[in-house]
């Protein structure tokens, strides 16, 4: 991990993350536009539209996903989207490294729900650590980037990987409004990301910058 420098330790875990990502993983974000392949449609061997991956022990977050991300994609609008959620959707017995995968695997998207205000534990940073090398690992398996980050704090760190991500697709990086007046056009445009492919929102001229 790296060093950081006026950080607390709860930002300091997220800022951690993100940093550790190995330079090659910058690269393969950008090489979908040299003709990688669209995500796969319903007759997929997909059996959810999205992986939620967040840290289970910040209550705060907890409380996020279960009262409005999933009451507002699977239970309101138009469409209803079917999510998979760690404390709710994984197989008993099996090990987390084995839900971890077929989270990842059979979810067409895998949405990231950070805060900077993070206090979970070693086993919980573990699970999203390891589900974020598990996502650029199947951008190189099968070719499609299923990436999405939801940021749930005003004024999240400015992070490299966050930085590039949002400038290379942006549609793929939200950020929660504190704004009730916003969050419908939040929601619009979390179910818009969540049904297209992100490499058709990618920045060609970002892209052409890394050649």
């Amino acid at each position: 991990m790296y060093a950081v420098i006026t950080q607390s330790p709860s930002s300091a875990r997220v800022y951690s993350l993100w940093t550790s990502v190995p330079a090659r993983t910058y690269m393969v974000l950008w090489a979908g536009h040299k003709g990688y392949s669209q995500l796969a449609g319903s007759d997929s061997h997909h059996h959810y539209d999205a992986f939620v991956v967040f840290d289970t022990q910040n209550r705060a977050v907890r409380d996020w996903v279960y009262n409005e991300l999933t009451v507002n994609l699977e239970n309101a609008g138009h469409r209803r989207f079917g999510l998979c959620l760690e404390e709710r959707d994984w197989i008993p017995g099996l090990s987390c490294i084995e839900n971890l995968h077929n989270a990842v695997y059979s979810s067409v998207k895998t949405v990231f729900v950070l805060s900077s205000g993070a206090t979970g534990g070693e086993t919980v940073n573990g699970v999203i650590r390891q589900a974020f090398f598990m996502v650029q690992q199947r951008l190189l398996d099968e070719k499609v980037d299923a990436a999405m980050l939801v940021l749930l704090d005003e004024m999240f760190p400015k992070l490299k990987y966050l930085q590039l991500r949002k400038r290379l697709c942006r549609k793929s990086v939200l950020s929660w409004p504190r704004n009730p007046r916003a969050q419908p056009l939040f929601w619009n445009r979390i179910r818009m990301a969540l049904s297209s492919d992100n490499l058709r929102f990618y920045d060609n001229n970002m892209s052409e910058s890394f050649i």
